[in-house]
């Protein structure tokens, strides 16, 4: 093929428009990347409130349809003069890509594969509307149609190496998948840290996520800084968001800058990860976080309860029984400094953007030299 593939993104949410998770975030850093890169991109997601059927962002294109109206999915995926269709967690627009275009390469990225006890995870921690919504979710995310598209896949890939067992089991692989790294803007050497330890939460405040734990944190040590990035996600946690920021307004050591946005604050997102000498995170489960990756490139360590790819073992100290008050005192009195530059190195020579995209690069050109 003389000319570059067009390569079309199918994914569950993309970042912007009341969307401001991982899935999203990797999806248009993907896309972008892509974009400026000179190949013709184009994303497939369901329409958000506020989003117009087409919206062209940083050289992309992105298609929207009516979540529950699979024929408009359809009629998109049709029109679609992409080569490869690469879905950002598989769904069922993955099953219906592969129907309507089976002539065409469809990849797949496992971002965070969800077996039963995930999903029981999920059902505790929602709230009324989302427990609710659970059934469909499941469906759309984990049914019959999508275990079907993995497999179907002429390419599986998950960002962690800690994933592939389980996305072989859950999914019913011959194989493992392969590794496929997001792509993670690094600075060329760690940032001069605060002279005053501080210590930094990012991610929604939905109760799977606790942040209540990191709040209470900065009760326990007044002398450290506590910087809370994020908001509540629906209606429902934004009522919890604020009954948060009312409960905690008199902490003076932390600061709750409420929702940074990652791609048009970005500056202001890279000023607060290059003071912060820990993050932590208080989520009850999770894949590998991008705020792992994006704390870690710039030198921070990583305090969190879960493990994914070792980073907290590696890079930090894992939490056990909820216990991250002692946690943090041991981290902090363990060089953690030291394990922050480790971090950066890692995710460097792992992750950086331009590395990241060659790899991506990479399986779309040779999975299009398998179809000629």
């Amino acid at each position: 093929m003389k000319r570059k593939p067009h390569i079309c993104i199918l994914a569950s949410q993309y970042f912007d428009w009341g969307i401001y998770g991982g899935f999203g975030s990797m999806s248009r850093k993907l896309a972008e990347s892509l974009a400026q890169a000179g190949y013709p991109v184009s994303v497939i997601v369901p329409r958000r409130k506020g989003q117009k059927p087409v919206e062209h962002i940083q050289g992309v294109a992105i298609q929207s349809f009516a979540p529950l109206n699979l024929s408009e999915a359809s009629r998109l995926i049709r029109s679609s003069p992409a080569d490869i269709f690469h879905s950002q967690d598989p769904t069922v627009v993955t099953y219906l890509a592969q129907r309507l275009l089976p002539n065409r390469i469809h990849l797949v990225t496992c971002r965070d594969p969800r077996d039963w006890k995930d999903w029981l995870i999920e059902f505790r921690y929602a709230t009324n509307l989302r427990r609710a919504l659970i059934p469909f979710n499941y469906v759309t995310e984990s049914g019959l149609w999508v275990k079907q598209s993995v497999r179907q896949a002429q390419g599986v890939f998950c960002p962690a190496h800690f994933l592939k067992p389980k996305i072989k089991q859950l999914y019913r692989l011959k194989d493992l998948p392969s590794f496929l790294p997001n792509l993670i803007d690094v600075p060329p050497a760690v940032p001069r840290k605060s002279d005053c330890p501080t210590v930094t939460f990012i991610a929604r405040w939905d109760k799977r996520k606790r942040p209540w734990l990191f709040l209470d944190l900065a009760k326990q040590f007044p002398h450290y800084r506590f910087i809370a990035v994020g908001q509540g996600s629906a209606s429902a946690e934004a009522s919890y968001d604020v009954g948060l920021r009312k409960h905690y307004s008199e902490v003076r050591n932390l600061v709750m800058p409420g929702l940074i946005n990652r791609f048009t604050e970005s500056k202001r997102m890279e000023e607060i990860l290059a003071e912060t000498w820990v993050l932590v995170s208080t989520a009850v489960r999770e894949g590998l976080p991008l705020t792992f990756l994006e704390a870690a490139a710039y030198g921070c360590t990583i305090l969190s309860a879960v493990d994914p790819d070792q980073f907290a073992t590696r890079f930090g100290r894992q939490v056990r029984n909820d216990d991250y008050a002692s946690a943090l005192r041991q981290l902090l009195a363990d060089s953690p400094l030291e394990k922050g530059r480790a971090a950066h190195e890692y995710v460097r020579d792992t992750y950086e953007t331009s590395k990241a995209l060659a790899a991506h690069l990479e399986q779309y050109h040779a999975h299009l030299g398998m179809l000629l």
